[in-house]
């Protein structure tokens, strides 16, 4: 028979492997975000575009923060300075961005810590919805607990019934 702290160092193993590839994930992610913002601000003639782009991927890792806090109102100081065409594309580059992420992240979350996508992304809104901008980051890592949880007795159920 298993004990309680057996059965507790078996759910924070199975969690911790999960939460490691929620980190693995979101690196895929800020370099899938650099490579795409790479590219746009080539294009774009952005000076020191590797640069700018390495620092936008990094705010991008936060919930609430993400590009938009950069390019947003780095378009607007375009549009300002009356480089107009530089500010729209600056604009689509971010929705391209967006949605290219919205996209791909609930696969690569999904696929990364063990859940499936709609239940990553059901995570995800779940926890900002009731946890704000750090529920975003913490309702996939309930999910990770929750899903480590019930492996774990779905496993002890099937080796119950096997032992009758």
């Amino acid at each position: 028979m298993r004990t309680y702290i057996d059965y507790l160092r078996e759910v924070l193993n199975m969690s911790s492997i999960g939460i490691k590839g929620y980190i693995k994930a979101q690196i895929k992610l800020m370099i899938i975000t650099f490579l795409i913002l790479s590219i746009g601000l080539y294009f774009i003639g952005i000076d020191k575009f590797i640069l700018k782009a390495f620092g936008i991927a990094i705010v991008d890792i936060f919930p609430v923060l993400g590009s938009g806090i950069v390019m947003i109102p780095w378009a607007i100081s375009f549009f300002v300075r009356n480089s107009i065409n530089t500010g729209v594309y600056i604009i689509l580059l971010y929705i391209s961005l967006v949605i290219i992420r919205q996209i791909i992240e609930p696969k690569i979350l999904g696929d990364s810590i063990g859940l499936r996508p709609i239940y990553t992304l059901a995570a995800t809104i779940l926890g900002s919805l009731f946890l704000g901008p750090f529920g975003v980051i913490l309702g996939p890592i309930v999910a990770i607990i929750l899903n480590s949880i019930y492996t774990i007795n779905k496993r002890e159920d099937i080796k119950n019934l096997e032992n009758k």
